[in-house]
């Protein structure tokens, strides 16, 4: 497959960039900073640009067959940074013709976590668990085939390969989940689509 990856610089955004290109598929990574990617190789393309420029972003990931987006600022004040982004990517999806994607937001915005859920996303995270809501709603648009993946606390462990899914809400205790397996599932979703227009509850 033709693959783009926004965020290829971050936690997931880097094991999607290498495991992409290890399965054999043609990888676009755009980038913010493309002097941080690291990595050359035959079947991958590196293009800088502006995260929040439609047109830019447009021209990167026209012939994809699927965008997968990592990108996710971790500022915990006030902010609009995911909103927008969400705005871009949906522009640049129409400008660019492609109409896959698949997102990385969090499972704060499913708001039935429980006591913990509901005491993280009223204080330390209502900032953040508000634009990524609102980020959500900007690219859950109709005539585009979007997956936006919604996982709790994103850790730095192997892929465990043990990956609780379920579409519309959270699965039972669901706290954590290595950037492996986010990863892993954002390949394979890709690859096979099963929750197109869904919003999915990833969990170890």
């Amino acid at each position: 497959m033709r693959l783009a990856i926004l965020g290829a610089t971050g936690g997931i955004g880097r094991l999607l960039l290498s495991h992409a290109l290890d399965q054999g598929h043609n990888v676009t990574a755009y980038a913010r900073a493309p002097q941080k990617i690291g990595i050359s190789a035959p079947r991958l393309q590196v293009i800088g640009g502006d995260l929040y420029d439609a047109e830019q972003m447009a021209q990167a990931i026209h012939g994809s067959d699927a965008v997968l987006s990592a990108f996710g600022p971790t500022t915990l004040r006030r902010t609009h940074l995911r909103r927008d982004f969400g705005r871009t990517l949906v522009r640049a999806m129409h400008l660019s013709g492609v109409s896959r994607f698949i997102h990385v937001s969090s499972a704060f915005c499913f708001r039935q976590g429980g006591l913990l859920y509901s005491v993280m996303t009223n204080t330390l995270f209502r900032n953040v668990t508000d634009d990524h809501c609102d980020a959500d709603n900007e690219m859950a648009q109709s005539d585009l085939d979007w997956t936006i993946l919604r996982p709790p606390r994103l850790l730095d462990k192997p892929a465990s390969g043990n990956l609780r899914v379920v579409a519309g809400g959270l699965p039972k205790s669901a706290y954590t989940i290595s950037r492996a397996d986010v990863a892993n599932f954002m390949l394979k979703e890709a690859v096979a689509p099963r929750y197109v227009h869904q919003f999915v509850g990833l969990s170890n």
